[in-house]
């Protein structure tokens, strides 16, 4: 009776506690994920444009300027992707971004399981590997994706390349769409300064710089990604702990209300019996 739903409502109290416990930790871990890819960000950034200043410097040397071969068909498209769940809607809306770059007919690099996942019913992508579980990981991460994108552009001069992934200042605003290549040497303002002194003659400097500048623009979009992933789910879990503390509340209230049943019934129980003596 009253006792035993009082007893059930109790135990689910306990329940709600444990997962509330859970859903804290997960948005904690999140948010320290955040703060260390911001960290990382800095550092990465600067160094795109230390990188960029060598190629200004490069090009100004450059005999020609270099030219590329023409765009190829629907090219090829990097979708930072989820990895892991318990991120609402942000996975969603990153699966239908490779949904639907796969039926344009472009071939796919995909970071992250859950992206990948999602197109199973299409053709396979021609690389998957899941985000580092760490910001200071990303680095190395970036260096196997630039590996396997260097290989792909290499057997198909002149690829068109397009990194997708979204901004952890709002997960929910459109994905970032930046271009790869064919690389966009007008970014690049000729230097003005005095001349340099190179080792390596101007054309396999410039190629060699346009390969770090492409890593440094990898590793950003990654940690952009991992971070944009951390928000989704610290924002996630933020929803998902108020929900929890509602739902505590109408069990404890619910708890009050069975307790009092239960006691008016053995107070009416008690008084019959003494009356019946």
């Amino acid at each position: 009776g009253h006792m035993s739903r009082a007893a059930d409502i109790r135990e689910r109290i306990g329940d709600i506690r444990q997962i509330d416990s859970i859903v804290s930790t997960l948005q904690a871990i999140a948010a320290a994920h955040q703060v260390e890819a911001r960290g990382h960000l800095d550092a990465i950034r600067a160094h795109e444009a230390t990188v960029a200043q060598a190629l200004s410097v490069a090009l100004a040397v450059l005999s020609e300027a270099p030219r590329h071969a023409a765009d190829q068909g629907p090219g090829l498209t990097i979708v930072v992707g989820a990895t892991q769940g318990f991120c609402g809607a942000y996975a969603d809306r990153l699966a239908a971004a490779a949904q639907a770059e796969a039926a344009r007919g472009a071939r796919l690099m995909v970071v992250g399981g859950r992206t990948a996942a999602a197109l199973a019913a299409g053709p396979p992508p021609v690389w998957t590997g899941d985000m580092a579980a760490h910001a200071r990981e990303i680095p190395a991460f970036a260096g196997r994706l630039a590996d396997a994108l260097f290989a792909e552009v290499i057997r198909s001069p002149g690829l068109a390349v397009r990194i997708l992934f979204a901004d952890p200042a709002d997960p929910g605003l459109p994905l970032v769409d930046r271009r790869l290549f064919p690389f966009d040497f007008a970014r690049f303002p000729p230097w003005q300064g005095p001349p340099v002194l190179t080792t390596l003659g101007p054309a396999p400097l410039v190629a060699a710089l346009v390969e770090e500048y492409v890593f440094a623009e990898l590793c950003e979009a990654l940690m952009l990604g991992f971070a944009a992933e951390n928000a989704a789910r610290s924002a996630a879990m933020s929803r998902a702990r108020a929900n929890v503390q509602d739902r505590e509340s109408e069990l404890e209230a619910a708890f009050r209300r069975a307790r009092q049943e239960q006691l008016t019934t053995e107070i009416i129980e008690v008084t019959s019996g003494n009356a019946a003596v």
